[in-house]
């Protein structure tokens, strides 16, 4: 397999803003692929602080990852990549949603019109010898210079401001489940 097979590369091939987290767990790929679908905001205390700030107390997390997701599923293939997106102006108080269908990859992939960034999420399952890497990846791509200009600040807040640490710790807790599954 090569990085090219990829979702995300496909639905997010040129992209202004990156981060990638990985973390091996001792744990078969099927099994990492169910914790990642039965992490729930209990398990996610750091992450639900988080989106409690940056929602100026709006957003109460409760459910599975599926259900707290901010961003749409774009794709999903079984067992090895799930991508999330959305196209807003993220740098705003409350980010302004694009108007195209939220999930539609296709929409996703050709939305060009200047003033907005599209962002994606990809989960990736990876096998590893006896166990598992997993990959959480962002990408973001501005549609022109301004909205790059402009969301390079917000990038850099949230970077400082945390979205690091909720990757690691959805990676934490994801591990954490797979690992202690009794089917392993």
């Amino acid at each position: 397999m090569t990085t090219t097979d990829w979702d995300l590369d496909r639905l997010l091939p040129a992209y202004d803003f990156r981060s990638r987290y990985t973390r091996r767990i001792s744990a078969p790929p099927a099994v990492v692929w169910d914790a990642l679908y039965a992490v729930t905001a209990d398990e996610l205390p750091v992450t639900r602080l988080l989106m409690k700030v940056r929602s100026a107390g709006r957003t109460r997390m409760k459910g599975s990852l599926a259900d707290i997701a901010p961003m749409a599923r774009l794709t999903r293939t079984e067992g090895r990549e799930a991508v999330h997106g959305k196209v807003a102006q993220y740098w705003h108080l409350r980010p302004r949603e694009a108007p195209i269908r939220s999930g539609d990859p296709v929409a996703f992939t050709e939305f060009a019109e200047p003033g907005w960034a599209k962002a994606a999420m990809s989960f990736q399952v990876t096998p590893d010898g006896d166990g598992t890497l997993l990959a959480a990846e962002t990408r973001v791509h501005a549609t022109d210079a301004r909205s790059r200009r402009v969301f390079a600040a917000y990038w850099l807040l949230i970077r400082v401001g945390g979205a690091g640490f909720i990757r690691l710790e959805l990676l934490g807790s994801i591990a954490r489940r797979a690992e202690a599954a009794p089917s392993r």
